[in-house]
């Protein structure tokens, strides 16, 4: 089996070199996008003769919550499909394998399927056609709005913007869920030919990375998936809505036997941690 492993990283260079080379050591492929310019740099010299890594030039920089992390991933995904792999799996900041490569092919192999967590559409929840409808100011910037006033501006302006009846029209369905996917190369080749209807579609969205997946999927007559993300995601185990993946340990991993991946594991708290992780991926 060949796996593309997407990957979006701001970590240091030692854990970033680490989790190259580990992803990579049975043949896999890993594309990268990498948001500090000196660390691509040097990223670019260290695997200049690799053809497993690829780091992403067309658009070099992503920030969660932001249509650019949906268009940057569909971007790798393309450069991805022209290679050809069985599946197409993202990874964000500090998101490692937690089981063994031969058990993760193993689990893809018996199941046979994509991967990938639809938490609910707008049949279910009225509201996400509202909220999915606004533009939002200050998205699809270098600085997408972390914290609470600039957050607070931002979906005040939406909702006076879509009171003056200047939102997006959107006749397709709309369902959101983790954005965190595992996607068999069918699969990813018609979310590349279909690259354009992202950017026409969330342009100053929020949390694009999150509704466009199952949207386009359920559009597309492609939806067919177990709901799964295979992720153990923060402390909470799952996904939460319009929040980055958080810091995992060891208890909190071990209450989700069946993950396949957990973020956000750092080596800079926990070496040992990050290590046996590793270990056993290549075991």
């Amino acid at each position: 089996m060949k796996i593309a492993y997407l990957v979006h990283s701001y970590r240091e260079y030692d854990e970033l070199v680490e989790t190259i080379d580990q992803l990579i050591k049975q043949g896999d492929h890993v594309f990268i996008m990498i948001n500090d310019n000196d660390l691509r740099e040097q990223i670019h010299f260290v695997y200049a003769e690799s053809s497993k890594v690829h780091i992403s030039s067309i658009q070099e920089f992503a920030q969660e919550g932001d249509l650019s992390m949906a268009r940057g991933t569909i971007l790798q995904m393309r450069e991805a499909v022209g290679i050809g792999f069985d599946y197409y799996i993202n990874l964000t900041d500090g998101m490692i394998p937690i089981k063994s490569r031969n058990d993760i092919v193993s689990y893809l192999e018996e199941n046979n399927n994509n991967f990938y967590y639809v938490d609910r559409s707008e049949k279910e929840d009225s509201e996400l056609r509202k909220k999915t409808l606004k533009y939002y100011p200050m998205t699809n910037l270098l600085s997408f709005p972390t914290g609470k006033v600039s957050r607070g501006f931002s979906k005040a302006n939406a909702s006076i913007f879509n009171t003056f009846g200047l939102r997006r029209k959107i006749e397709d369905e709309i369902l959101i869920g983790s954005p965190y996917f595992i996607l068999k190369h069918k699969t990813a080749v018609l979310l590349v030919e279909h690259f354009d209807y992202v950017s026409d579609t969330f342009k100053l969205s929020w949390y694009a990375e999150e509704v466009y997946i199952p949207t386009m999927l359920k559009k597309f007559n492609a939806d067919d998936h177990i709901n799964d993300d295979c992720r153990v995601l923060g402390p909470s185990g799952k996904w939460i809505e319009s929040q980055g993946a958080d810091k995992v340990t060891e208890d909190i991993i071990e209450k989700y036997p069946n993950a396949l991946f957990a973020a956000k594991i750092l080596a800079e708290e926990d070496p040992g941690l990050y290590q046996n992780y590793f270990d056993i991926y290549n075991s």
